[in-house]
């Protein structure tokens, strides 16, 4: 079969994923260099302290590996979303496969089905497994699919292929991308989603370990994408009025038929507690969305790099 002349971009995190670094090598550049003419390994060591590098290394010393491979190193822990951006920012193929850990649990025939899905017109193919879902994830990527402005969804994905045409769109978008899942369905371009059925389906509900980073880029997607937090200021808004309402209602009351009242006091009291209470609710909201701001503006990259080493392929 002659391979598709296209240059391809494997791009993967890694961060103590020494173990699994062989089995990825062997399943994902191994169909990757099967099927095109030419392809690269990026591979972002965000810190591992398990030797993840040295067996990569390993790895190219004993097999053939006619690929470049480069191995960025970060000065400090970055986190997926930010290790994951400089990894994408030195890749330079045509197409741009994205794999947010190495751990294999998916058929090497899925990276042939994604390229083919993109063939057929599509500049961001999303590839997810059948497995099952952690709770909170799933009550997160429903509530956002909900509120999101686009039609397109988003989900758990473990693998993604982007064409150099949405990585272009993706970058004019602006230099900072919180969330790659949320950007890429707001890019206006065509997306499609392959699923997959996974063989270690226990092991792939546990891989992920992330929840400290992805807790906050809950949040910070809500007010990027959404107008969830807005709805929900507004409400609250609302709510607090009509309990201020309801106090002031009492207090015309009790004084026209309480004769023990004790000068308006607990009236009184309840009255600047509960305005008090929604005041610094709309504050704590008002204060995240100008944290927001104030990363976006000032702080619109968001990674560190030490080092990039480049291994030569055979």
């Amino acid at each position: 079969m002659d391979k598709e002349q296209k240059f391809v971009s494997v791009v993967a995190y890694m961060r103590n994923t020494g173990d699994g670094a062989a089995v990825f090598l062997d399943t994902v550049m191994g169909a990757c260099s099967a099927m095109f003419e030419k392809c690269e390994l990026v591979l972002i060591d965000d810190c591992s302290d398990d030797g993840s590098a040295e067996a990569v290394r390993e790895y190219c010393r004993t097999h053939s590996t006619p690929y470049m491979v480069s191995i960025l190193k970060t000065s400090c822990p970055q986190g997926l979303e930010s290790s994951m951006n400089a990894g994408r920012d030195i890749a330079i193929g045509d197409y741009v496969y994205e794999f947010d850990d190495m751990f294999v649990d998916y058929p090497a025939d899925v990276i042939e089905k994604a390229y083919r899905k993109c063939l057929e017109g599509c500049d961001i193919v999303s590839v997810m497994s059948d497995a099952k879902q952690h709770a909170t994830s799933k009550w997160f990527y429903n509530l956002f699919n909900l509120a999101n402005r686009t039609r397109e969804k988003i989900g758990p994905s473990t693998l993604r292929l982007l064409s150099r045409r949405a990585i272009n769109r993706v970058k004019s978008m602006g230099t900072y991308i919180p969330y790659r899942k949320a950007v890429y369905v707001n890019s206006g371009l065509s997306v499609a989603q392959i699923v997959y059925h996974s063989t270690l389906k226990d092991s792939r509900f546990t891989v992920h370990s992330h929840r400290g980073e992805r807790a906050g880029l809950a949040v910070d997607s809500f007010i990027y994408f959404t107008d969830v937090m807005e709805k929900f200021s507004l409400v609250l808004s609302f709510v607090f009025f009509g309990l201020v309402l309801a106090v002031i209602v009492y207090i015309f009351v009790s004084l026209f038929t309480d004769k023990n009242l004790i000068s308006g006091w607990v009236s009184t009291m309840g009255f600047l507690s509960l305005g008090f209470l929604g005041v610094f609710a709309l504050l704590t909201i008002v204060l995240r969305y100008l944290s927001v701001l104030v990363n976006l503006v000032f702080r619109q990259k968001r990674y560190l790099v030490e080092s990039v080493e480049k291994i030569s392929g055979d």
